[in-house]
């Protein structure tokens, strides 16, 4: 049980289980997790919506009820938004700018809007884009505490002009435990070809064809991809233009399989080609299980996986197919990346992560009762951030 004040708390996200997301995971995992340490707390998704769906990208009508919902707030004592997710959480934030009785407000900012678009209607979209961007970080200010998953995205706003963002990454639960490969899977892991893994949805951002381009004529290197969407078929048919045969999709798995899945490999790959991808909660899924990560080099990638294995440019084939050749050719730098991968993943804990929150949370709480007691006793106050 925490020590500090039980908090009433809404959490308010994009999505959530039983949507399959890394924002969907996270946000669930925080809510169980503070509920155990003895706060009540509520969760709503953005999701129950109804709203414009355009490639990657939700437009939520959530601004229709959005004096009802802003009056349901005020009986929390602090409410967790997770963005972005336009149009929702920028309403939220400038109706909190404006407000001068309301809930404290805590933002984690989870990833950069991105567009990939082609064609006439690619300028317009790359407009909305740096405007969605803008309007967020602008009223980011306007929350009592801001959280980040990494230094990359803190330093992201700090440039943007929102200074002192807490870093809280995301936790891990591990997939296997330390000491679970037996010598003899070791020697296995070893001796046999460079086994690779990706597990994610089949959507553009997550550079499926980067990943299959690299693997064209690589020898030694077989790869397993996991996961299902609305591309898989298009990847399936590219792979097999390619006349790939170390490339086998196996779609959707249970969890069992899952686990086997990250237990059976070397090495756990990231291509994403845009910052749709902001931390990568596989790769620590990967290196929990003794995996070596490969991933592009996009903002908050890097930071978890350290100098435990491979950051290369995005949208760069040739060298995701040099870094993974360089594997396949090294046993020795594969046993020690996978024993450094699975003691980096040990550090990331849920537990960590839950604690740093509530912290963050009680703090805002009290920033937030500071400033109505302000603002009560000179009504012409206004906070400035």
């Amino acid at each position: 049980m925490t020590e500090s004040k039980p908090m009433s708390v809404l959490l308010v996200a994009s999505q959530l289980p039983p949507v399959t997301s890394g924002v969907s995971r996270s946000v669930d995992r925080l809510r169980r997790g503070l509920i155990e340490r003895g706060h009540r707390v509520d969760a709503v998704s953005a999701l129950a919506d109804r709203g414009l769906t355009y490639g990657e990208y939700r437009m939520h009508f959530i601004a229709r009820r959005f004096a009802r919902f802003a009056r349901f707030t005020e009986g929390y004592d602090v409410v967790g938004l997770h963005g972005p997710s336009p149009f929702c959480s920028e309403l939220f934030l400038a109706r909190t700018a404006l407000a001068r009785r309301r809930p404290a407000v805590v933002y984690t900012h989870h990833f950069q809007v991105m567009v990939e678009a082609a064609g006439r209607g690619r300028g317009a979209m790359y407009r909305a884009q740096l405007g969605v961007n803008t309007a967020q970080e602008r009223l980011a200010r306007v929350a009592d505490e801001v959280v980040v998953t990494s230094p990359s995205y803190r330093d992201l706003l700090a440039e943007a002009g929102v200074p002192g963002a807490h870093v809280i990454p995301w936790g891990v639960d591990a997939v296997a435990p330390a000491g679970a490969d037996t010598p003899e899977d070791v020697t296995e892991r070893s001796n046999g070809p460079l086994r690779v893994l990706f597990v994610g949805q089949m959507r553009p951002y997550k550079g499926v064809p980067v990943l299959l381009e690299a693997l064209d004529g690589l020898p030694g290197v077989e790869a397993t991809l996991v996961g299902g969407g609305l591309d898989e078929q298009q990847y399936r048919e590219l792979a097999r233009r390619r006349g790939l045969t170390n490339a086998r999709f196996v779609g959707r798995v249970d969890h069992d399989e899952l686990l086997a899945a990250y237990r059976s490999h070397d090495v756990i790959v990231l291509p994403s080609i845009n910052e749709l991808e902001a931390f990568g909660m596989v790769l620590l899924e990967g290196m929990s299980a003794g995996l070596i990560p490969v991933c592009s080099d996009l903002p908050g990638l890097g930071d978890v996986v350290g100098e435990t294995g491979r950051v290369v440019p995005r949208r760069d084939p040739d060298a995701l197919r040099g870094a993974l050749a360089s594997l396949a050719a090294q046993p020795a730098e594969r046993a020690r990346l996978s024993k450094a991968a699975r003691a980096r993943a040990a550090t990331f804990t849920w537990e960590r992560s839950v604690a740093d929150y509530e912290a963050v949370l009680a703090t805002a709480v009290l920033s937030n009762a500071d400033r109505g007691r302000s603002i009560s006793a000179n009504p012409t106050t206004r906070r400035q951030r």
